[in-house]
């Protein structure tokens, strides 16, 4: 992974020209591939000219894309590849939606998404979402469904949980009722909302332990913020982003915290298909 060129793409993104992001966007989604395409297919991959290239390295420090290439060279050199997995840089363009297009580009999502995965912010997450005094889901537009699916997994495991609606306006009212010793787990990956940037601050002033699920993209501006992130590759066509590394990401969480709470888990869950079951027969 060309760890020193995503670590300076997450710290400049958000000073970056739209063109720029794009660019940026497929570099982080790829950078497991650098050494593989020229600066040409990266700049077609995004849609961008080769002088929006050209200016996005120059803003990141390297001369051109050469000085990219060589420096992702010595880390592999030094680190050993991440990967066997080739997946190309457009790896479903439109009109070429098969199940082989298709499963290339889930399998290089999860695999960019856990090779990368530290155990120590897995592990934190876990543990905080397990001794937290409330547990408040959050996420908007399509991401609000991912929220909801979060909640039912996560309310079965523990009480306390409470799943934010999916308008941002109510949301004051929300954060109004969180404090010290509450988790917020925010879904959000790209297109960064502006709703969230509230969140972000708010939760650092709080004192509420902010985890989010996020891409790339976001990674650097949650961790200035105090915040925890658990990070997923969801490149896609364009226009549309990839949920398979999210949702998987959702899974491992659950089954992590359900590791933590053993017994009282299991209790709850019994607890709640037995009333389940009232409810549906009565």
């Amino acid at each position: 992974m060309g760890t020193l060129l995503s670590l300076r793409i997450q710290e400049k993104f958000d000073e970056l020209t739209p063109s720029e992001q794009k660019l940026a966007t497929v570099l982080l989604d790829h950078s497991d591939d650098l050494l593989s395409f020229s600066a040409k297919e990266l700049s077609l991959a995004s849609g961008v000219s080769a002088a929006t290239a050209v200016r996005l390295f120059r803003n990141l420090g390297y001369r051109d894309f050469n000085e990219v290439r060589l420096q992702a060279r010595q880390e592999r050199n030094f680190t050993g590849p991440t990967t066997g997995l080739a997946v190309a840089v457009d790896p479903m363009p439109p009109g070429r939606a098969t199940a082989a297009a298709h499963l290339q580009v889930e399998l290089g999502n999860l695999t960019r998404t856990f090779s990368a995965l530290e155990a120590a912010p897995l592990r934190a997450a876990a543990e905080s979402l397990v001794a937290a005094r409330r547990v408040w889901i959050a996420g908007l537009g399509a991401d609000a469904d991912v929220a909801s699916l979060v909640w039912t997994l996560f309310s079965r495991a523990r009480p306390g949980v409470q799943v934010l609606p999916r308008d941002a306006q109510s949301w004051p009212s929300e954060l109004a009722s969180m404090g010290p010793g509450d988790v917020l787990l925010a879904v959000a990956p790209r297109p960064w909302l502006a709703a969230f940037n509230p969140v972000l601050e708010f939760c650092q002033a709080a004192r509420v332990q902010l985890i989010a699920i996020c891409d790339p993209t976001s990674q650097a501006r949650i961790e200035r913020h105090g915040g925890l992130s658990l990070v997923c590759h969801v490149a896609q066509v364009p226009h549309t982003r990839s949920y398979t590394s999210i949702m998987s990401m959702v899974g491992l969480l659950h089954m992590a915290m359900l590791e933590r709470l053993g017994q009282s888990a299991l209790v709850r869950a019994v607890l709640i298909d037995g009333l389940r079951e009232k409810f549906l027969t009565d």
